[in-house]
């Protein structure tokens, strides 16, 4: 499960002091509501302080948890310089800013409620030059420029090893697996799978994968498209005419909750950190803690990260199969896919070989995230898998045995509309980056099908520590 509402991909800064708390002038923020907003943001961001990133949300009637993710941001970049706005709205922006460790450019997205006092609905940053992640790689960014193109698939595989070994050596904990033509080129574990015990990590080890069980449960959409039950233009209060906001629900369609357009909120924040996680245990556990939140917008009008939308993708689910979504998934996507070691463990489960997750964003020294974690993971994220079992469902779904050939290209990056044939190109062009993240939990599954590459990197390990490896892999630096 992606407790974040950060969404942050293929960001990685070399190590060096924290710069300067102080903020320099720059260009001009949007006298807008969400310029305002993003001003204050940065400079609490800035300042480094854990107290003052609370305050800032605390202040805009937010989730003050929610700075800790915000610090962690800032420990990995060191702050950010504001430069020109890609594109704005009263409520949104995205703006160009600059890393003040690494000087990295990255296109910040930063989102408000429309209602006052306009608390943060939508927060992520992307290498500048990239379409955008989690998500299929596009061919341009924001402002038109190309996207640097791969490094071919030799280099990668070739530069790997070195990589690695010396990410391992400095203290990395989890997984790497990298497969090139059908292939397993290279698969290595390091860490500790449980610090009380002194568990080593293996490569078979199950890991949280955080959001990307949100990939799963769009093939499981697709799959329900496939059969004629739904389409992405079917209302979602044509399938659940009792969801909770009736107002919401003839308008949002499910297209929308798959582009998280839909304007429904997460489902973090006060109530789910009051309410006992023992007690969330399945989806309809979940729907308190979001369903009769206002919309942040008019379905299709924004765009913001949703939890409590892909809860609401396993309800649809759960709808039209007649099965749990636990049960839907594992048996049309697991097994069919060979993924044995797969699944939404129960928290309480003496689950061999599952990885527990150290955070070190509540003090200097590892704890267990274990405490903060829901009883059993959604249609969200919370599952658990291993590399090998990824590549499993990566080949799977590459044989179009999980999907027709239009709608795994859909999941590859095919635009609408479906179902179609897909584009003659669609091999070359298409491909898939999604992570998952949150305190002890982060992961990343990239495939790029037209270097017939994969690579699968797991931690049990705060972010960006599985991005920033595999952002290394790829890239080279």
């Amino acid at each position: 499960m992606n407790t974040l509402r950060w969404s942050v991909l293929g960001i990685a800064v070399s190590v060096s002091s924290l710069a300067s708390a102080q903020t320099p002038a720059g260009p001009s923020l949007p006298s807008t509501t969400v310029g305002k907003a993003f001003g204050e943001f940065v400079k609490a961001l800035n300042s480094g302080s854990l107290a003052e990133l609370q305050k800032f949300h605390k202040d805009r009637g937010g989730d003050p948890g929610s700075a800790e993710q915000d610090l962690g941001f800032y420990q990995e970049t060191g702050g950010i310089d504001p430069g020109k706005v890609v594109e704005a709205s009263e409520f949104d922006l995205q703006i160009e800013v600059r890393t003040r460790r690494g000087g990295r450019a990255l296109i910040f997205r930063f989102g408000v409620e429309p209602n006052p006092p306009h608390a943060v609905s939508d927060i992520g940053a992307r290498p500048a030059g990239t379409a955008g992640a989690p998500g299929p790689r596009g061919p341009a960014g924001p402002d038109g420029e190309k996207e640097a193109p791969p490094r071919p698939a030799s280099e990668v595989v070739a530069a790997a090893p070195s990589l690695v070994e010396k990410a391992m050596a400095a203290g990395f904990s989890g997984v790497v697996l990298i497969a090139h033509d059908g292939k397993t080129v290279l698969e290595k574990a390091g860490g500790l799978a449980n610090r009380a015990d002194g568990t080593p990590n293996r490569i078979d080890t199950k890991f949280n994968l955080g959001s990307i069980n949100k990939l799963f449960t769009k093939v499981a959409i697709a799959q329900l498209m496939t059969a004629g039950k739904l389409s992405l233009d079917t209302r979602l209060g044509a399938i659940l005419p009792d969801f909770p906001s009736k107002d919401a629900a003839p308008k949002i369609t499910i297209g929308h909750l798959i582009e998280m357009k839909s304007g429904i909120g997460d489902f973090f924040g006060p109530a789910f950190e009051a309410a006992p996680k023992e007690k969330i245990r399945t989806l309809q556990d979940y729907i308190p803690l979001f369903a009769n939140k206002p919309l942040a917008f008019e379905p299709g009008t924004g765009n913001a990260y949703s939890n409590g939308g892909y809860v609401t993708l396993g309800l649809v689910i759960e709808k039209l199969s007649g099965q749990t979504y636990y049960d839907y998934v594992r048996e049309h996507i697991f097994k069919p896919a060979g993924m044995n070691d797969t699944d939404s463990y129960f928290r309480s489960d003496k689950t061999p070989n599952r990885a527990t997750g150290y955070t070190r964003r509540t003090g200097p020294d590892y704890q267990s995230n274990v405490d903060s974690l829901p009883e059993r993971g959604s249609s969200a994220g919370g599952g658990y898998s291993t590399a090998g079992d990824l590549i499993r469902f990566n080949e799977a779904l590459l044989a179009n045995r999980l999907l027709d050939g239009a709608h795994t290209a859909w999941i590859l990056g095919a635009p609408r509309p479906l179902p179609a044939p897909p584009p003659a190109d669609a091999p070359k062009r298409g491909g898939l980056g999604i992570a998952g993240g949150s305190p002890g939990v982060n992961g990343v599954l990239e495939i790029a099908p037209a270097q017939k590459l994969l690579i699968v990197v797991l931690s049990n390990d705060d972010p960006p520590a599985a991005e920033a490896l595999a952002r290394q892999i790829r890239t080279g630096r």
